[in-house]
């Protein structure tokens, strides 16, 4: 196996005998500069065919993060007898990361269908509660319990199914999204950085769900009401995508949307 690009100390993107990419982990397989040939002893598994995008945000991922990530879903496929697609790993590390920062700056996201979920997948939930317990375990973060409801429907909406997020019609569409976060906040923002790379992956979903009818449906209007008042800016360019999209979003959407474009616009370069 050859390493050709270092990720955390313990995760390295490689090459096999064949030239097919594949993530891989292993003890101490990202300590050395690449490239370098270590033996597939050493490797501990293996991830192929994961999302471009989703490689590039890894390295901003903390590894315990990922590593609480891989648990969750090696957790999932043992209930559900099944094989989870291994990019939802990668989208869950930083759906992980992004509920520890929004707890942390007191943001909390109220889910009235937590019950609901509980009782349409009495099966599944556990895999959201067996997440609460490892993430206070091993990362030292108690979330809230109806986190656990929100990890359920992120592992049952993105884990089974292979989203397509190399479709060249999503691809056109969100290079025009981000050239309107360019011009409505006077930014220029970095295509090969992190923080577009998540952008990125969270406007695929987004446009997955409105073109599957599967839109995030709480009721968080006061906290809707709070950033719309908090940041009118952000606020009015979010308006502008959906109208230049040909969208409707619900106030949830339109939340999340908001809450992206302000976490790419606020660590991007201003003009």
């Amino acid at each position: 196996m050859r390493v050709i690009k270092n990720i955390h100390n313990n995760i390295s993107l490689c090459l096999d005998s064949k030239g097919n990419e594949v993530i891989a982990f292993g003890k101490g397989i990202g300590f050395r500069k690449p490239p370098y040939d270590i033996p597939v002893s050493q490797i501990e598994r293996t991830f192929y065919n994961a999302n471009p995008i989703l490689v590039d945000t890894l390295s901003q991922i903390p590894e315990a993060i990922i590593q609480v990530s891989t648990d969750i879903i090696d957790y999932a496929n043992q209930m559900l007898n099944g094989k989870f697609n291994d990019n939802l790993i990668f989208t869950l590390a930083d759906h992980i990361m992004f509920s520890m920062k929004r707890q942390k700056e007191h943001i909390n996201i109220n889910l009235p269908l937590a019950h609901e979920v509980k009782h349409m997948y009495p099966t599944e939930i556990k895999i959201g509660e067996y997440a609460l317990k490892i993430i206070k375990e091993k990362l030292n973060a108690e979330l809230p319990k109806q986190e656990a409801a929100i990890i359920t429907l992120h592992v049952i909406d993105y884990g089974l199914v292979d989203n397509q997020l190399t479709n060249s019609n999503s691809q056109s569409r969100i290079d025009q999204c981000a050239e309107i976060v360019e011009e409505c906040m006077n930014i220029k923002i970095d295509k090969e950085g992190f923080n577009y790379s998540r952008f990125v992956s969270h406007m695929y979903y987004l446009l997955d769900r409105v073109a599957n009818n599967k839109e995030i449906k709480t009721q968080n209007q006061k906290m809707f009401d709070q950033l719309i008042l908090e940041y009118p800016q952000t606020y009015e360019c979010a308006i502008r995508i959906c109208k230049a999209l040909e969208i409707k979003l619900n106030d949830e959407e339109l939340l999340y949307l908001i809450l992206h474009v302000n976490r790419l616009s606020s660590r991007e370069e201003t003009l």
